[in-house]
């Protein structure tokens, strides 16, 4: 079963890995940036099925909530799955979050919106999480030095926009499990915890629908979270 896809991305972050092969880089770069990975994204998912924001050098500045809501409308409204391309220059700590436009494009994807006699659902959030210029992963996962919890990732929320980190570990009266270990104070969870899956980019390539149709179960259960659909 295909589903519209909504992809959010920040198009010339180039802290990302540079092994992109590079038949997937965006006609005005040359390097490997976000929206190159967007482009081996479409190709694993099937492009006919996706919207892209495609915002990053128009300003939001001096933009009203209507004006956002009207250009966006068209990208967001017919999907049901947003996924989240996920890189380490994505946030601009210098900027407010209102003025960047994933967060926007987030935003809007998660509302519920009236077209008719129709009401639009919550989308389903996926991030899928790019290797930075070393090729790893850790400006989103930690390590633990507890012997107890030391192969369990620890999350680090720095990176992602609240609209984001917001929706991690956000299920309704799951406050985890507190590590056994003497001098630990981590959380540990378990199962569906959170509304925004983070995947790996590695992880995903291995079977994408397998975490699209992840996250649907999760959006057919969206009553069991505290989404938070603010910025």
């Amino acid at each position: 079963m295909t589903h519209k896809i909504f992809i959010s991305y920040k198009y010339s972050d180039n802290m990302v890995d540079q092994g992109l092969d590079s038949k997937y880089w965006a006609e005005d770069t040359n390097e490997a940036t976000g929206r190159g990975y967007v482009n081996y994204l479409e190709e694993l998912i099937g492009k006919e099925h996706i919207y892209k924001g495609e915002s990053d050098n128009e300003p939001l500045e001096g933009k009203t909530d209507e004006q956002i809501w009207a250009y966006l409308k068209p990208k967001v409204h017919d999907s049901s799955v947003t996924l989240i391309a996920i890189s380490p220059g994505m946030k601009d700590i210098y900027e407010s979050e209102a003025g960047q436009w994933i967060p926007q494009e987030v935003r809007y994807s998660l509302w519920e919106v009236e077209r008719g006699d129709k009401t639009s659902a919550t989308n389903a959030l996926i991030g899928v999480i790019l290797p930075d210029t070393n090729g790893s992963y850790r400006y989103i996962w930690g390590e633990s030095n507890c012997a107890h919890c030391q192969h369990i990732r620890m999350f680090k929320k720095d990176s992602l926009f609240n609209i984001l980190h917001k929706n991690v570990f956000n299920k309704k009266n799951d406050d985890g499990n507190r590590c056994q270990g003497a001098l630990c104070y981590s959380t540990i969870y378990d199962g569906d915890h959170s509304y925004l899956h983070l995947v790996n980019l590695n992880e995903f390539i291995l079977n994408p629908n397998t975490h699209i149709e992840k996250v649907l179960e999760i959006k057919d259960k969206v009553a069991e979270y505290e989404v938070e659909k603010t910025i």
